[in-house]
């Protein structure tokens, strides 16, 4: 069956257009491409027609059309330009999967293109041109992140709805999370505590995998290269037959590390063991694999998941005084294993169940050596501390039962959501322990007229740690215009302290950590308001919006120096944050622009106490996407400036004092030109335009600082270069 897709605008041809075809009833759905010409051939039979077939034609900067054929006539389509129209179906949060528009929550998503576009090969890179939120590095930890005001520990972080393992320092390492086979960031601020539980306070980030393909069979290569010696190479492949889809990447990131001293390309050859062995970002290498199996019925679609991950960072010490023939060096290796099984039933009038099953592990190991440096000899170190393994794992089960039926006034939610995680090591007083948390929660929609949505909702769980209260939450969404809509939600916060701030034991020459097992859970309270306004006209949308939020957590938990150099992680009190947001974006299909500002206030019990001011965070950022699509090349600019950062510290002394970090800006520019039919892309840019490197700050004392008047923040200026290839099997 033959079908042109046009722009029924122009009448123009609409090449590499998107035919999705299926039967009328449930059935497996299948995608054609159209060529240069806008057109393609379709494989159906009279049988297949006779039944009815569903066509589903869209392409970026078009508004999707449905049709249903029952002939095998020649046919052709009209797409009518509207850049946004191509709304993006999101899942966090969400009954079933729909629309950013339609959510209740306020959803920002992060597309594969916009990862191409950022050249991102991590989460963090993918996060550092958001507003109200900012990264932090520490060369040993990694990134981590905090939102809203609020530190990382109050950050769900999840995959495919799993919540993500191995905290270090409270943080999710975001330079573990690689970006190869993600399909999209879903990212919610706010509090999500009746959905997800414990950390979703400030916000949720839910990365999703790519589970299905559209051709029969597709093989996908990369390597990226920045010329400060990091290269990343990827590979990747998927194969549909039948009702079975399955999808395979495998990857190598590679960094030689860098210094501040270090200038030019790097040479890899052997150097002098003299003091330009240590480097103030550790060399580092990761391997990763990520396997998705989906098979999908008429009313059951069932799946598993597993990936695996190795990082090794090496941390070269300085040569010892006096003779500097003797360094100490260590290796952080940390290993990821993760399994899910996931499960979908649905029936009619728009009910369905949702199961998953999964059991993650994390492993850091820290190995450290005393390295002859005239002999190059080493020994594995006899002091305290120099030698540690820790292990966690979390189990997690979680099922939901979702009644949403189309133009339904009342729709619900019923899930029950099990987590069990265990930690061991050395550095875990006892030896091992293990928390549990198991939850029941519900929520419904009802809409009492038309454009208005309110979503009531409560979670209740049993931990065995803590006495878990009763947590509820309201969400309200008013669509009172075509283009306005005012989104509000307010929710009660629990968050149980983790293994590590109950049990942590870490004392050697350089630390003097301990868990504090009095501990109390923190408490809050957290509500977020926003309006939106979205205008499509014929060939261009404009959007924008505004924001606010406000936290207010109680027993607020964190490391504090309690006697002479010894940290504990304690209860100080309470802790309020406050700000807002603005943005506007504009999108005619070959010009993209979008900007924002943000204010972020936040208010401690040390203010409370002496009468101090609330401490502000202004954030500035933009974008802009150029797009010469019938020539293949697109370029992209991203910029943000973060404020100064103002908070409070503790002084070689002990006592609390005010501290700061200096303002910066960064910028990152990129451009790409797609080669044979789209099957090849070569990208170049640079990222950091304004090199930046390390921070100036007021932070005094601490547990890894030393006292040092600089942060880490990047490696400064760097020139990168990526290659993708991808082949696809014809069905």
């Amino acid at each position: 069956m033959h079908v042109k897709v046009l722009d029924a605008h122009t009448g123009e041809a609409v090449p590499y257009g998107h035919v999705a075809y299926g039967p009328l009833t449930n059935g497996p759905v299948q995608m054609a491409v159209t060529n240069p010409g806008g057109e393609t051939s379709l494989p159906l039979t009279a049988v297949d027609l006779a039944k009815g077939v569903v066509l589903r034609i869209s392409f970026v900067g078009f508004t999707t059309i449905t049709d249903t054929l029952f002939s095998n006539a020649p046919v052709s389509f009209g797409l009518v330009r509207d850049p946004l129209a191509l709304d993006d179906l999101v899942v966090t949060g969400q009954y079933a999967p729909g629309t950013t528009e339609a959510a209740v929550h306020k959803l920002r998503v992060i597309d594969s293109q916009q990862i191409r576009r950022m050249a991102a090969n991590n989460l963090g890179d993918a996060l550092r041109n958001q507003l109200n939120i900012r990264l932090s590095q520490d060369n040993v930890l990694g990134s981590s992140l905090s939102m809203q005001g609020l530190s990382g520990e109050n950050v769900k972080v999840l995959i495919d709805g799993v919540p993500v393992v191995g905290r270090q320092n409270g943080n999710v390492d975001l330079s573990q999370i690689d970006l190869t086979g993600i399909e999209r960031i879903e990212l919610i601020e706010g509090p999500l505590s009746v959905n997800y539980g414990t950390n979703a306070l400030a916000g949720t980030i839910n990365l999703i995998t790519r589970k299905n393909n559209s051709a029969p069979s597709s093989v996908k290569v990369s390597a990226y290269s920045e010329h400060i010696g990091r290269l990343n190479t990827t590979v990747g492949g998927s194969r549909r037959w039948g009702r079975n889809n399955v999808v395979l990447s495998a990857g190598r990131n590679f960094f030689a590390g860098w210094d501040p001293q270090q200038e030019g390309v790097p040479s890899f050859s052997a150097q002098p063991a003299d003091t330009s062995r240590f480097q103030q970002w550790k060399p580092r290498e990761q391997y990763f694999g990520r396997l998705n199996y989906r098979w999908s019925g008429d009313d059951w679609s069932l799946g598993y998941k597993a990936e695996a991950m190795h990082d090794r960072i090496l941390d070269r010490g300085r040569p010892r005084a006096p003779y500097y023939e003797t360094a100490f060096d260590a290796a952080y290796v940390t290993l990821r294993l993760d399994n899910a099984v996931f499960a979908e039933r649905r029936f009619e009038k728009g009910q369905r169940i949702n199961a998953q099953a999964a059991h993650n592990l994390y492993t850091r190991t820290r190995n450290t050596w005393l390295r002859d440096l005239t002999t190059l000899g080493e020994e594995l170190s006899t002091q305290p501390g120099m030698q540690d393994t820790t292990r966690f794992s979390l189990t997690n089960v979680r099922a939901t039962f979702a009644s949403s039926p189309d133009s339904s006034r009342l729709s619900y939610e019923l899930g029950t959501d099990l987590h069990y995680e265990t930690g061991a090591g050395e550095r875990i007083g006892g030896g091992s322990q293990e928390i549990g948390d198991y939850a029941v929660f519900a929520s419904a929609e009802y809409k009492p007229v038309r454009d208005v949505t309110i979503r009531p909702g409560a979670r209740y769980a049993y931990n065995t740690r803590y006495g878990a209260p009763l947590i509820p939450s309201l969400n309200v969404r008013w669509q009172f215009t075509d283009g306005f809509t005012l989104r509000g939600s307010y929710a009660q916060g629990f968050r149980a302290p983790s293994l590590k701030e109950l049990y942590f034991y870490f004392v050697d020459v350089n630390h003097d950590i301990v868990g504090n097992e009095d501990l109390k859970a923190e408490r809050s309270h957290s509500a977020v308001v926003g309006l939106s306004y979205r205008h499509a006209r014929e060939n261009s949308v404009y959007t924008s919006e505004i924001n606010g939020f406000y936290n207010d957590v109680n027993d607020l938990i964190t490391l504090a120096q309690i006697t002479g150099t010894r940290f504990s992680y304690e209860n100080v009190g309470r802790l309020r944050t406050a700000g807002g947001s603005i943005g506007a974006g504009w999108d005619n299909g070959h010009w993209i622009v979008s900007v924002g500002a943000s204010l972020t206030a936040r208010c401690d019990a040390f203010a409370d106490e002496n009468d101090e001011p609330w401490l502000l965070t202004n954030e500035l950022r933009g974008s802009l996407t150029k797009e010469w699509r019938r020539l293949g090349w697109s370029g992209s600019v991203f910029w943000k400036y973060q404020g100064e950062q103002v908070n409070y510290v503790l002084d070689p002394d002990g006592a609390v004092a005010r501290g700061s970090i200096e303002a910066f800006q960064m910028a990152d520019a990129s451009l790409t030109k797609q080669l044979w039919d789209k099957r090849l892309a070569l990208t170049a840019g640079c990222k950091d335009l304004f090199d930046v490197q390390n921070l100036n700050s007021t932070m005094s004392g601490g547990v890894h600082d030393g006292g040092g008047a600089s942060v880490p923040m990047t490696t400064g200026r760097t020139y990168f270069l990526r290659l993708e290839l991808e082949l696809k099997g014809k069905g």
